[in-house]
Formats: C-alpha cells, structure tokens, sequence
C-alpha cells in the first residue's frame, strides 16, 4: 500500500492540479480534462481561457503546463511569463515545471548523445549523434532559459554537426551570460579558429586576457596564431609565458624549438629540445632535430675554421662532435628505426676519424631506407 501511496504523491507533484476558487468554469473544464488524461481537450480549452481570461494567471500556467507536454518549451516559457507577470501565485509550479524538462533534456543528451558521439570513431555515426545531442541540448536551454549548463555542449553539438551559425549564436549567448568567464571566451576563441575566423580567435583570446592575464590556454593560442603568421617573436613570448606557468607540458618548449629551428637558430633551439626530450623522452622526432641542430651548429663552426683557421673555431666544432657522439649513441638505442639517426652517428664518426664505426652506422641507414 505504501508504494501505490508514493506514486499518487508524485502524481500529484507532476500535474499539480489547484484549487478551484473563484475559477472561470472553463478554467475548471481545464483541470477535469488534465485530471482524466484528456490533455489534448484540455490544451484547447487553455487556449480559449487566455483570451476570455487575459488576466487569469491560472490560465496561462496550465496553457504552460500543457505547452511543456507537448514540448514546445519557447510557448511554454510564453504563457508562464504572462502567469508571473500577472501575479507570483503559481512560481513555484512554474520553477519545478521548468527545472523538470531542463534536467529531462539535459541528461538525455549528455548521457545518451553527447558522450557517446565523443567516443564515436565512425563521423557519420558521430554527426547524428551530435545532432541528436544539440536538439536535446536546444530543449533543455529552451525550457529554462537561464540555465547556462546547456550552452557549451550546445554549441559543440552543433559545431561537430556542421551548423556553425548556430554553435556561434550559443556560444555568444554563453559569453553574455558570462562576461568574466576567461576559460569560456578561450572556448569561442577555439570555435572561430577551427572556422577559419582568425582576427575573431584572437580578439576573443584578447579579450580572455583582459579578463585573466594569467590564462594559459589563451596565451597559447595566440602563440599558436602569432606562429602561423610567421610573427615569431611575438610567439615565442607566449609560448615562454605558457612555459613558465605549466613547466611541465612538453609541446610547449617543443613549439619553441621548432620555431627556432625552421629559422635556422639552431643554437637557441637547443635548450629547449633539451627540455621538450627531459619531459617526453619517447620523442624520436625531437631526438632527431637536436641531432640535426648538433651537426648544424659544428657545421657553422667548421666552415668558419676553414676560412680563417682561428684554433677557438677548431676546438668548438670537436667539441660539438665530442658532446654529440653519446647523445647519438643512446638515441640509436632508443630509436633503432631511425635511419636519420644513424645517419647523424655515422657523420660525427667520421669527423672524429672512425671510418669503421662510420660505415656501420651508414650501412644500418642504408638497410632501414631500403626496408621503407
């Protein structure tokens, strides 16, 4: 008997059928249908009180309540604001009504849709995924507006499903809700730079910087920016900022070494592919560019001996070579498939006079090339 008695409470909750008094009768005809599941009759009637009825609060709350049913939350919220304008008597049937489908949509498409289509590999599958998330996200926003939850997994629901103007209408919309929100202006940063919109990116990480100078995310992406217009200054500079808040993320002092190293400044590369390999040590392509920026550098020394013969140049380069030989040795260690690698070994060898170590390492450069 217990659980029949729970049920009817919830009933009860779930449809909040009120008090008749003073209620226009077609009021009343209202509350008979819902209370005999006639809720079709019911919305018909609801439609007829609001304009025989303009002023009745209760009447707007029930077209609400029956507008949510049927799902149309924007006529839903309609009607309830028109409630509450009138009068506060029905704002806690209107809060429960909307917090209800809010919480019904948003978890559906979290749980069902959205967390799913981020796991799924195959894009067809993972576009209707998305779609189906983003109707459900749509819902959710659209029963309770003022719930910001939604707005984010809104506009990446949209954006993976290939309706920009739409992710960048919420994702707007969540900026306004949210004008001292540096982690979320960073978020539609990276919406307009996966859309090609670079100036709107790098006002928008701008602007996340106004707001938290510290932001790291921002200022690594307008590092990233900065380095694709070839402004590699200004780049470096954000990079090195990122670098001295997160020392521990090695694409960072790896972006700034290839920077260095694309403009042939193989000497400032070096550190920090030094600190890109300390921190990802199963790095082979950064093994394999400090090895080139090695033999870069001795080059440059060795050419300059030639010309002037100046026995400081002389002892740099050996050096170099002397410093680069256990480096390589234990890079060919870890990275056997690297012919540039063994190639490296085999140059520093023969600079050194080891014609035998030399052609071993050039034979396996030779045997990895010809296995590719």
């Amino acid at each position: 008997m217990k659980k029949f008695a729970g049920f009817f409470i919830l009933a009860l909750l779930s449809i909040v059928i009120l008090g008749s008094n003073c209620r226009p009768p077609i009021v009343e005809g209202i509350v008979v249908n819902i209370q005999h599941g006639l809720y079709d009759k019911a919305y018909d009637l609801a439609k007829q009180a609001v304009v025989e009825y303009p002023n009745d609060p209760e009447a707007w709350y029930y077209l609400g309540m029956l507008e949510g049913r049927k799902g149309n939350f924007v006529e839903m919220n309609q009607a309830f604001d028109k409630s509450l304008a009138i009068g506060p008597k029905f704002k806690t049937e209107i809060d429960q009504d909307r917090f209800k489908y809010f919480a019904e949509n948003y978890n559906d498409g979290l749980k069902n849709y959205y967390n799913k289509a981020r796991d799924e590999q195959d894009p067809e599958k993972r576009k209707q995924l998305f779609e189906k998330a983003a109707d459900k996200f749509l819902n959710a926003y659209e029963a309770d507006p003022s719930r910001e939850e939604p707005l984010t997994p809104l506009s990446v629901s949209f954006l993976e499903s290939g309706d920009t103007a739409s992710a960048e209408k919420y994702l707007l919309q969540s900026i306004a809700k949210n004008p001292k929100n540096d982690t979320l202006m960073v978020s539609v940063g990276d919406f307009y730079y996966k859309t090609d919109q670079v100036e709107k990116a790098k006002d928008m990480y701008q602007k996340a910087l106004a707001v938290n100078p510290k932001d790291v995310e921002a200022h690594l992406a307008m590092g990233e920016i900065y380095a694709k217009e070839k402004d590699w200054d200004s780049a470096i500079k954000e990079f090195d900022f990122g670098m001295q808040e997160e020392p521990n993320n090695s694409a960072i002092p790896m972006n700034i070494a290839i920077i260095y190293y694309n403009n042939e400044k193989y000497q400032d590369a070096i550190p920090y592919l030094k600190k890109t390999i300390e921190l990802d040590p199963n790095n082979k392509d950064m093994y394999e560019i400090l090895s080139i920026s090695y033999l870069q550098i001795a080059q440059k020394y060795q050419d300059q001996y030639n010309e002037t013969e100046k026995p400081e140049d002389k002892q740099k380069y050996e050096e170099i070579y002397d410093n680069e030989l256990p480096f390589l040795l234990d890079a060919v260690q870890k990275f056997p498939d690297s012919a540039l690698l063994w190639n490296n070994l085999g140059v520093v060898y023969a600079q050194k006079g080891n014609k035998e170590k030399a052609q071993e390492a050039f034979e396996k450069q030779k045997e990895l090339e010809g296995n590719k």
